[in-house]
């Protein structure tokens, strides 16, 4: 029973970011094992012509990047994961 809390602990404790509009990855500004803080620009996803930031609402470090530069993503698709501090 111990091990099942601990994993919804950890589940709790990872946020996964998701890019506010559809759009074309132009650029990843953060590498897994990064530490970010609230405000740090994470990627920038172009759309209709205009370059929108995507930045960091949380303090921790980036777990996983779940897209690449030049690909295609939906509006609400998971962008990276953060482990918080």
């Amino acid at each position: 029973h111990t091990a099942r809390k601990e994993e919804g602990v950890k589940r709790v404790n990872e946020i996964k970011v998701p890019s506010p509009i559809t759009g074309l990855v132009i650029e990843i500004s953060v590498s897994i094992g990064d530490t970010v803080a609230p405000g740090d620009l994470l990627a920038v996803i172009e759309s209709m012509k205009m370059e929108n930031e995507l930045l960091s609402e949380y303090g921790g470090a980036i777990k996983d990047i779940k897209v690449r530069e030049n690909q295609n993503i939906s509006e609400g698709e998971t962008v990276l994961l953060i482990d918080l501090v």
